[in-house]
């Protein structure tokens, strides 16, 4: 394979998070601040005004730590080669926004805390606690697959020394507790759906259906994504733009809406200048020529666009207004995490598997796979998820947890062969404000 340079620039990366981190962790709200289903409702808000600050950080770090991104202005793939204090590569001093997401957990901590003993109609209660649940559930899943093992707090920071003495759960621990809180979640909600923009039911099935994925519990994984699917509340959209030329398609089950008054933090990354953007990143080559592929990508070519030059741009984040959504829960990843749990299983379900794949492939306009060996699936599977959810932060994770990253990005570069980089870093800031933080082996 050609020489490639190979770098990650965590910090121009996360250079939008730092205006976002607005509630350092040990200055929460004490005890009074929720009283009453009003205030959980504030203290509800700042939890997903969280939640678009972290899911945001997790969009640009882990698409950028693939191989599906370049940095433009260097061509290079962008998979993170992590270096120690002083040498280039990643700046072990930036925040990357790593308080973001301790802030939402707190915020949801002390709602979980105090709303169960405000007197108010149960039901109404129920409704908050339940989204409260997944909020959290989501911010440790994804500190998880960002970091590994994280400090489980569950409990809201009320005086500094709140928290203190909790070391580091292991990476398995931190996806049990999301999964523990997706059970309270899910015990506790209806079966309504009143919006795709909070919390539901059926984001939880679908959450749950891949933090199953990542526990490798094949079974339940493929159980919860069939009730997303089979529930008919969800379908995919006819063409794959549908599902970010408007906000809340047919095919959304949880996404993080934003405005021109509430930008996108990154979409500027994507833009061109003539469209008002940097164009910092831009796909890479190799994945462009495979979803352009008609036989590969088929219609999914239309999540990029030539810019008129040759070099093509990501458009699932284009406008330039800044209200394009992150699509955090859809359907089409249902699917094909259930054609991976079905291969997976102790008994591999071979057409049922397929039958989810041709799904998908049946929206990009592919004909059925004819692919009948579970080891061939499986890669097919992956290769799905790589161009169905190409700019999603999906394919770093992907790779990693299928345990095919010392192959594919040792590749790129012999590190990618030691696990210890199959993780981010944790900032030096947070090392610095925390004696019970350990940093992560090999940094």
């Amino acid at each position: 394979m050609k020489k490639r340079y190979i770098f990650l620039l965590i910090s121009a990366c996360f250079a939008f998070v730092s205006c976002l981190d607005q509630v350092p962790v040990d200055s929460v709200p004490g005890e009074g601040v929720v009283k009453d289903l009003k205030s959980a409702q504030v203290a509800l808000t700042g939890a997903y005004d969280a939640a678009q600050s972290y899911e945001a950080l997790q969009v640009v770090t882990m698409n950028y730590a693939s191989d599906n991104v370049l940095l433009y202005s260097a061509q290079a793939i962008v998979v993170p080669q992590f270096k120690a204090a002083g040498t280039a590569g990643w700046d072990p001093t930036d925040g990357g926004g790593f308080s973001s997401y301790y802030s939402g957990i707190n915020q949801v901590n002390t709602v979980l805390k105090y709303l169960p003993g405000i007197a108010a109609e149960e039901s109404r209660k129920n409704d908050l606690l339940c989204q409260a649940y997944f909020l959290r559930a989501l911010a440790y899943f994804d500190l998880a697959r960002t970091y590994g093992g994280v400090q489980l707090i569950l409990e809201p920071s009320e005086s500094p020394d709140n928290g203190k003495g909790i070391r580091k759960s292991s990476y398995t621990d931190v996806l049990r507790q999301v999964k523990s809180d997706l059970e309270q979640a899910e015990s506790l909600f209806g079966d309504g759906l009143t919006s795709k923009a909070t919390a539901s039911v059926w984001a939880v099935y679908a959450l749950k259906a891949r933090v199953c994925l990542y526990l490798e519990q094949w079974d339940e994984a493929a159980q919860y994504a069939s009730r997303v699917i089979g529930s008919g509340k969800f379908s995919l959209t006819p063409e794959i733009t549908g599902i970010y030329n408007a906000p809340l398609s047919s095919e959304s089950i949880f996404e993080l809406v934003f405005s021109s008054a509430d930008r996108l933090p990154f979409f500027t990354y994507y833009l061109p200048s003539d469209k008002g953007g940097r164009l910092d990143y831009i796909p890479n080559p190799d994945l462009v020529a495979e979803l352009l592929n008609p036989a590969l990508g088929g219609k999914r070519a239309q999540l990029v666009r030539d810019k008129g030059d040759g070099v093509y741009v990501v458009e699932e984040y284009a406008k330039q207004d800044g209200s394009s959504s992150i699509l955090v829960l859809r359907l089409a990843e249902q699917y094909l995490i259930r054609a991976e749990a079905r291969l997976k299983s102790a008994t591999p379900d071979i057409a049922g598997a397929c039958a989810d794949i041709n799904v998908i492939r049946s929206r990009a306009g592919l004909p059925d796979t004819e692919l009948t060996d579970a080891a061939a699936l499986l890669r097919l599977v992956e290769q799905e998820r790589r161009y169905e959810l190409a700019f999603e932060g999906h394919r770093f994770n992907d790779i990693v947890r299928t345990g095919r990253a010392a192959e594919v990005f040792g590749a790129y570069d012999p590190v990618f062969k030691d696990a210890n980089y199959w993780v981010l870093p944790f900032p030096n800031n947070a090392i610095l404000a925390d004696e019970d933080l350990e940093q992560n082996p090999g940094y």
